[in-house]
């Protein structure tokens, strides 16, 4: 019995390395970005109060008419859901959404869907081209009114079938039905930025032991005294004095910062001609940081604005509040919902209609200029309007 011990032991503590090299090499691979959308719902159709966060592996839900998460109403709330899209083929792309009542859809923060209102059940379209293995920021916006909850984001891919003579040209080919978007192909945060393993540090190099001579070998002579130069009798000529030469340092080009259209608010011809979707931000529309109080400058600004609204009642806009990122995101989130809704209670107290404004935070996620520059940081902290 102990000899056959003896043979086990050598295979047993083969296993131990093994399983030792494995576990060591899991734990320096890059850790996976997490698949699937944040949810983050609230009650109230327009994102009133924040309930609470959660991960959602896609957009396919019919609560009928049961609340879509503890602490929610069965009607009468909002969600909005966040995260990077990574299609897995190159082509053009449709996205088929179902819903009850309210959607906005983005692709890399540009409006494809924009259908915000109180419907019964309805279906749309949008088609926008992308690039496999290539990440998406993805934005959805739904509200729920009374009724049927129900809300379905489906994509349909680009086709792999090639057109010959067989399917006359591609006119008679099988397109792709619409499926549900894969929680493989969602992710809560770029999955590109993705932990590095770690490296393991480098060990220092051993000391060299110092050499010993051996003592039959006799020492080196000493090499012999240098001779002193004899003097010339020639006339010793001065070194020529170096000339000072000016040092150029090339300069050095600083990276653009995120341009953004800028328009003066007193300019209140622009409004009119906003397309759909199209934004302008207000420089005279800003706040002390931390604070949602209007300034007297602002209140001035303000009434120029109010009047243009009241002379052109058809107008609709989305009053944007947003903040630089230093804090809290979603306190900075609130409180950019508090400034686009202070806006909004000034504009309707002179007299402009509640249904032209329509008030929504965005907190520090939309930058328009570098907010490690402290002397920059102040313009992230404005008002925009999108023309509805």
């Amino acid at each position: 019995m102990s000899s056959l011990n003896n043979k086990r032991r050598p295979i047993v503590a083969l296993l131990s390395i093994l399983l030792a090299t494995q576990v060591a090499g899991a734990q320096g691979q890059a850790q996976p970005a997490i698949n699937g959308l944040r949810g983050d719902y609230y009650e109230g159709t327009d994102f009133e109060k924040y309930v609470l966060t959660r991960r959602d592996a896609t957009i396919d839900f019919n609560w009928g008419h049961q609340p879509p998460a503890p602490g929610l109403p069965a009607e009468d709330f909002s969600v909005r859901w966040t995260g990077w899209l990574v299609p897995p083929a190159s082509g053009e792309y449709t996205f088929h959404v179902t819903v009850d009542d309210g959607i906005r859809l983005w692709v890399n923060d540009k409006l494809l869907l924009n259908e915000w209102r109180g419907q019964p059940v309805s279906v749309y379209t949008a088609t926008v081209t992308l690039r496999a293995g290539e990440p998406y920021r993805l934005r959805v916006d739904y509200c729920q009114y009374r009724l049927d909850t129900r809300v379905f984001v489906n994509w349909e891919l680009p086709s792999t079938v090639s057109s010959s003579w067989r399917n006359l040209w591609g006119v008679a080919a099988s397109k792709p039905k619409p499926v549900p978007i894969s929680a493989a192909y969602l992710f809560r945060s770029n999955p590109k930025l993705v932990a590095r393993p770690a490296t393991p540090p480098t060990p220092a190099p051993k000391a060299l032991a110092p050499q010993t001579v051996a003592a039959s070998k006799p020492p080196l002579p000493a090499p012999p005294p240098r001779k002193k130069p004899v003097a010339s009798a020639l006339p010793r000529i001065p070194a020529p004095k170096p000339v000072a030469t000016k040092r150029v340092v090339p300069a050095v080009e600083k990276a653009p910062l995120p341009v953004s259209v800028v328009i003066d608010s007193s300019s209140t011809a622009r409004l009119t001609t906003l397309a759909v979707g199209e934004a302008l931000t207000l420089p005279e529309l800003y706040f002390d940081q931390g604070q949602a109080r209007l300034l007297p400058a602002v209140r001035t600004a303000l009434d120029g604005l109010a009047a243009t609204l009241r002379a052109q009642p058809a107008l609709r806009f989305e009053v944007q509040g947003h903040t630089d990122n230093v804090g809290n995101a979603e306190l900075n989130r609130q409180l950019s919902q508090q400034r686009a809704e202070v806006v909004c209670l000034y504009l309707t107290a002179h007299g402009v209609a509640a249904g032209q404004l329509r008030p929504v935070g965005y907190g520090g996620t939309q930058p328009v200029a570098d907010n490690a520059d402290p002397a920059q940081r102040p313009r992230n902290r404005r008002v925009a309007l999108r023309r509805l």
